[in-house]
This record gives C-alpha cells, structure tokens and sequence, in this order.
C-alpha cells in the first residue's frame, strides 16, 4: 500500500483518537474525585451534593477544553463561572477537594493568552500552598496539592492542545487539497486557453481562406483543408496533454507553425531563433509565449509583418520577442489582446525565474518580450 495514503487515513484517525483521549482523562478525573468524595463524607445528601457539584464541573471542563467548546464570547464569564464552582465548595468540602483546582488551572491555560495565561497558572498552583495550609494541612501536604494541581493542570492542557492539533491539522490538509484543486483547475484554464486559443484561431483563419479560394483556387484550397485537418489533430493532442498536465512544446516548433498560420492570413513572417538548445520546462513556456503572441496577432491585429526572434548573450540571458506592426494610427494596439492571455504568459515566466514586457515603439510596431535565463548553446536561425 502506498505510504503516502497509509499517512492520510493515519492522519485522519489522529483527531477522534485525540478527541477520545480527552473525554476519557476528563471522566477518570471525575471518576477519581467523585470517588474520593463519597468515600471520605458520611451522609447521602453530603455525598449527593459532591457528586452534583462534579458533574458541573465536568460540564465547565469540556465547555473551555473539551470537544465541544462554550462560544468564545462567553468564555471570560464561563471561566469565572468555573472558578467559583471550583473554590467555592472548599467551605463545604475542605480537604476533599484539595485536587480539584488542576482541572480549572488547565482551562486557565487553554483560555488566557500567553503569558498571562502562565502568570495566572503560577498563582494557581502556589495558592495551593496557603489553602491546603489554612484547612490544616502539613507544609509536605500543602506541596503535595500545588504538585498535584500543577500535573493535573498540564494534562488537561496537554490532551486538550493535541486534539486542537489534530483539528488544526486536518482543517490544514483540507486546505491543502482545496488550494491543490484550485491550481489545477487554474492550470487546466491557463491551457486550455494558451493551447486551444491559438489553435482553433488558426482554423478558423485557414477555413475562411479555404472557403475564399474553393472555386478559384481549388488545388490551393484543398491545400488549406489538408493543413487545417493537420491543426484539428494537433488541437486533439493538446486535449490530450491538456487532461494529463504533461504539455510538450518546442519553441522551434511553434515558431514554424505560427509562420505557416501568419502567412496563410496574409501577413509576412521572420523567425530567427538563436537560443539553442532549451531546458524542456523552459522550452514550452516560450512557446507558449509564441503561441499566445500570436494568436493576439491573428485575433486583434491589422498587422503585415510580424518577426519571432530569440537572442542569448554571454552572461545566459535569454530573450524572446515577437513584434508586429499591427499598431493603429491613432496609437492604440491591437496586438494586445484580451482575456487572460498576457497574465497567464505573466505566471508561466515567474515560474522559470522570467519576465514578460508589453511595448508599443511609437512608429506602429507593438513588441512582445520574454526574458530569462537559460544554459548557453549554439543557435538555429530560420527564415
């Protein structure tokens, strides 16, 4: 089995483990004490009276430690509350309920905020000392009590913090899985557009230039329909990696399919790659910004050239641009864009330690940049 999974139902088991292991330390606590009460007090009503006053006592524990806790906003007057339940039957008691006051130290633990959650420990456990001694206890007594306060008081803080740990750690893993689903299905959109945008673009494009040239052009329009059923088989495989998360580009290669896509729709193309070998990662992230870029050229642009060019200096900086001059004459671009295409490019780069820039030059040209660091190897240009 695998050991990750044993982990989780692991996991999964520690919080009503936890949550057991408080409620049966809180009943043998008031077992005990009940106990010792009916055996040291003669007189049913006397008797009666201890164990009512425990159970009571029993019901503050698990408000302010237990499974199931009072509000929040009670808690400064339940805790009050339960310090008086606790002290008050000393009048009627006496030695008895010497050991009672550590169950109400560790709900002091729980509820106060460090450190005075610790500073009013402190005094709990010390005030044993004059009490028990003013009841009549030997000073070996009165110590015995502030010991067994202290050790009661930590246990109950003790159990009760594991099962808030348990709780903690469970809500954290659902978290986990929420935020895990939450990436995935962000990463399936950031595909599905990057990847079937700029195909089904490309289809469309190559179908109304088919549909344009079937009677004059015949031969040439069959030639579109072959390439566009080439595009449909390719959109199916990026379905395919799509559904997997395994999305295989190469940089060299969409370069060469965006070339055939710019020309088919008119536009001239220069693509001069002179980057060399890439990290597999890092080659389909620039793909992808080739691809998006465009796809944002055939949607947007009233673009007649577009140039694909890829650069690496001697310090190992990589840097891909793809301009085109689909820049209008009243300066605004179409080249652009919209939706999330230049966020999800934004993402892809950080991923890989890059950085994406936009840049309209003034004189009609409209550049993409994607710049980041890649090893150094030799160049491949194309034309």
């Amino acid at each position: 089995m695998d050991g990750r999974l044993v982990n989780e139902r692991a996991a999964d088991r520690l919080l009503p483990v936890t949550r057991g292991i408080v409620i049966m330390v809180f009943l043998a606590f008031f077992v005990a004490s009940a106990v010792a009460a009916v055996r040291n007090h003669d007189g049913f009503v006397h008797q009666l009276s201890a164990v009512l006053v425990l159970l009571i006592l029993l019901g503050f524990q698990f408000g302010h430690a237990g499974p199931w806790r009072f509000d929040r906003s009670w808690w400064r007057w339940s805790l009050l509350a339960h310090g008086v339940v606790t002290y008050l039957p000393f009048l009627a008691f006496d030695g008895t309920w010497v050991g009672i006051p550590g169950s109400f130290a560790g709900s002091v633990l729980l509820i106060v905020a460090e450190p005075w959650g610790w500073v009013l420990f402190a005094v709990l456990v010390a005030g044993q000392c004059p009490l028990c001694a003013s009841l009549g206890a030997t000073f070996g007594q009165s110590l015995s009590a502030s010991v067994s306060a202290a050790v009661g008081g930590i246990v109950v803080f003790g159990v009760a913090r594991l099962a808030d740990v348990a709780a903690e750690l469970r809500a954290a893993r659902t978290e986990l899985a929420e935020r895990a689903l939450d990436q995935e299905r962000l990463r399936f959109s950031r595909d599905l557009h990057d990847l079937l945008g700029y195909s089904l673009s490309v289809v469309a494009l190559k179908c109304q230039l088919a549909d344009r040239l079937v009677l004059e052009e015949p031969q040439r329009a069959r030639a579109e329909l072959s390439e566009t059923l080439v595009m449909v088989r390719q959109a199916m495989s990026d379905v395919r990696w799509i559904s997997s998360g395994d999305v295989q580009m190469s940089l060299e290669r969409q370069s060469h399919s965006a070339a055939s896509a710019l020309r088919a729709a008119g536009i001239s193309v220069e693509v001069d790659l002179a980057c060399g070998f890439l990290p597999p990662g890092l080659d389909a992230v620039l793909a992808t910004v080739v691809r998006e870029a465009v796809t944002n050229v055939l949607r947007h642009s009233a673009a007649r050239h577009c140039e694909i060019r890829a650069r690496r200096d001697e310090a190992g900086t990589l840097s891909l641009v793809v301009s085109n001059d689909g820049v209008l004459g009243d300066g605004s671009s179409k080249g652009r864009g919209g939706g999330r295409g230049i966020e999800n490019l934004t993402e892809r780069l950080l991923a890989v330690d890059g950085r994406l820039a936009v840049e309209e030059d003034g004189t009609g040209w409209f550049r993409l940049s994607a710049v980041t660091a890649a090893p150094h190897a030799a160049g491949v240009s194309l034309s």
